[in-house]
């Protein structure tokens, strides 16, 4: 069992990378708070929490992404910008998705290929 968590990234707002950060962040905390406890705990094993984090075109593809990951089963949650920096206000920047096994088939099928 490889535990993974799926970041994607809205790069049609050309971000900073500060903001990148920090909405990958918001991400990763929402990916968390969703997950199974028994894929959080393997999650932790080795100290690993690796985070695979993907590229949408823009906030259309990113809707997509989420419809489709949603449709095969897998959480997922979408992060709105609250526009007090450089993103218009209620603007999807990025979306996390549960910590999922890797190794499974599923799981393999339904993520493998996304960049």
């Amino acid at each position: 069992m490889q535990s993974v968590m799926y970041i994607f990234i809205n790069r049609g707002l050309k971000m900073t990378s500060g903001k990148i950060a920090a909405q990958a962040s918001h991400a990763a905390v929402e990916a968390f708070r969703i997950s199974d406890q028994k894929l959080i705990d393997q999650w932790y094993l080795g100290n690993h929490y690796t985070k695979l984090v993907m590229l949408a075109e823009d906030e259309t593809h990113l809707h997509t992404i989420q419809n489709y990951i949603e449709d095969r089963g897998f959480k997922t949650r979408l992060i709105i910008d609250e526009g007090r920096t450089e993103i218009r206000p209620h603007t999807a920047t990025a979306l996390g998705v549960e910590v999922v096994d890797k190794d499974n088939e599923h799981t393999a099928a339904t993520f493998g290929s996304f960049k």
